[in-house]
């Protein structure tokens, strides 16, 4: 029974420090937050830079946050004076730039559409995916409660498109004859630029070497805000500056912080940057190869450290240009001819003048200007060279064509033996690409008004002259016949008139 009391004493007490416990542990129970992000794009990390004890939505006792280093606490000193000092914006932003160096990983929370489970306290945001995402969010966030924010900056982007000169379409993919000059632009948004007091905003590009770029400085290129002629940013907003190693380079840096503020664009806006490049000799030719002309746009991405910087991915555009290779053969035997003189024009109603017995004509406009190749071929040649109108076939090959244009081949001289022809062959090329015009999936040729042949090929027919017949032949007795009636003739008027004159 003793034994018993004692028992029942020391349950009895251990129930009552259970029973006080009870509202220990639930005094302790941590209350976690959420920060649900709207807009969002990537991954986003919280870093807790302050915490304290809260009341009431307050934090009090200020201590460094468990993503704050030693190193970092030792470096920015006491963490209740720190927090004191935050009074505006300026000097949150100039805290949470210096704070962005002493972070330890891993982060308190990730998440890409909200970050759970934090505790109360001040925290950093910011999103992990450097190469393609915001900059930080906010400068210093209090999480006290759940709360939502919103991105303050999203990531501009960059299009790159070139204009077919056959319809004036702007897209991926263009073809031309050399020497022609190619259009190009770049589509790029304007972010939202709030909390920089610094902002890169560079557009990279670069022709291919089949391309010669005309920019050389502000004047070569046209921004114009939302593609409006009414709203073409003024050259003091932007500054050209090309690659003195690489002239098919260059960039184009804007001011979008001065523009913004001298309100010439806005947030949201979409700039299109206009310039132009010729196709030149050098230029690849089906099936060879395409000329390309990339781009890409460089810019900031953290408020907090004017030196992180990233780009969007590169955009690529294509030109084409072709060839057309011209088979001289006799018109019945089709056996290949050599010797044939040619010029090429675009247009089909030329009068050549006289033609010299080199084939060259004394009337040269609108004829096309080739370079001769030492393989035999000939290449169109851009502005500015000097090069020869006539083509000397056999089988020649002309390269730097462009499709959907009406060429004529004028024979000015033909094979000895043979009828030139009085005619010109008409040709024109037609071509396909697939979506990335990256890939020329067809090439048609259409010769005069036959139906297009696939290839690039054009066989051109000479027929022999007539011969005349031999001496002794029948050609010489009628000669003959004739010259004796025209004697008898003759013989017959001058009696007649004798007559006359004796009556």
């Amino acid at each position: 029974m003793k034994y018993m009391k004692k028992l029942m004493t020391l349950l009895a007490v251990l129930t009552l420090a259970l029973a006080m416990a009870v509202p220990a542990f639930a005094e302790t129970t941590t209350t976690t937050y959420t920060i649900t992000i709207k807009n969002g794009t990537g991954t986003y990390a919280a870093y807790q830079i302050f915490k304290g004890d809260l009341h009431d939505n307050t934090l009090s006792n200020i201590k460094w946050g468990d993503n704050v280093t030693h190193n970092g606490q030792k470096v920015l000193g006491h963490p209740a004076d720190k927090a004191k000092a935050l009074t505006g914006e300026a000097e949150a932003k100039a805290f949470a730039s210096e704070v962005a160096q002493y972070l330890t990983d891993p982060a308190a929370g990730t998440g890409t559409d909200s970050i759970t489970g934090l505790a109360a306290g001040y925290y950093l945001i910011k999103n992990t995916d450097v190469g393609t995402g915001e900059v930080f969010t906010d400068y210093i966030l209090q999480v006290v409660e759940n709360v939502t924010v919103q991105p303050k900056s999203g990531k501009p982007t960059l299009d790159k498109q070139i204009r077919h000169n056959d319809n004036g379409e702007w897209g991926v993919v263009g073809d031309n004859q050399i020497g022609d000059t190619v259009e190009f632009r770049t589509i790029t948004t304007v972010p939202i630029v709030s909390g920089y007091t610094e902002y890169t905003y560079v557009i990279h590009d670069e022709m291919s070497a089949g391309l010669t770029s005309n920019v050389h400085s502000n004047d070569d290129v046209t921004i114009k805000v939302n593609d409006e002629d009414a709203k073409k940013l003024d050259k003091i907003y932007y500054t050209v500056t090309f690659d003195p190693k690489n002239a098919n380079k260059f960039t184009v840096t804007v001011d979008v912080l001065k523009a913004i503020e001298d309100g010439k664009m806005a947030a949201g806006d979409t700039l299109y940057t206009y310039y132009t490049g010729i196709l030149n000799e050098n230029a690849k030719v089906y099936n060879d190869g395409k000329q390309d002309n990339k781009a890409y746009l460089e810019y900031s991405n953290n408020p907090h450290d004017e030196k992180s910087k990233t780009q969007t991915p590169e955009k690529v555009v294509y030109d084409w240009t072709f060839k057309m290779e011209v088979n001289k053969v006799d018109g019945e035997s089709k056996a290949p001819l050599s010797d044939a003189k040619f010029v090429l024009s675009k247009n089909g109603s030329r009068s050549l003048g006289t033609i010299g017995d080199d084939g060259t004509p004394s009337n040269t406009k609108d004829l096309i200007s080739l370079i001769e190749n030492s393989d035999g071929s000939y290449t169109v040649a851009p502005a500015g060279h000097t090069g020869t109108y006539v083509m000397t076939a056999g089988n020649i090959t002309i390269k730097g064509l462009d499709d959907a244009t009406e060429y004529y081949l004028y024979e000015t001289k033909a094979p000895a033996g043979y009828n030139r022809l009085t005619d010109a062959v008409k040709f024109k090329i037609t071509a396909d690409y697939d979506e990335t015009g990256k890939n020329c999936t067809s090439v048609t040729t259409k010769v005069n008004e036959d139906a297009p042949q696939a290839g690039l090929s054009i066989t051109v027919k000479n027929n022999k002259g007539a011969a005349l017949p031999s001496t002794g032949g029948i050609g010489t007795t009628l000669f003959y016949v004739i010259g004796g009636g025209l004697m008898a003739v003759a013989a017959v008027l001058l009696v007649t008139k004798k007559r006359m004159n004796n009556k």
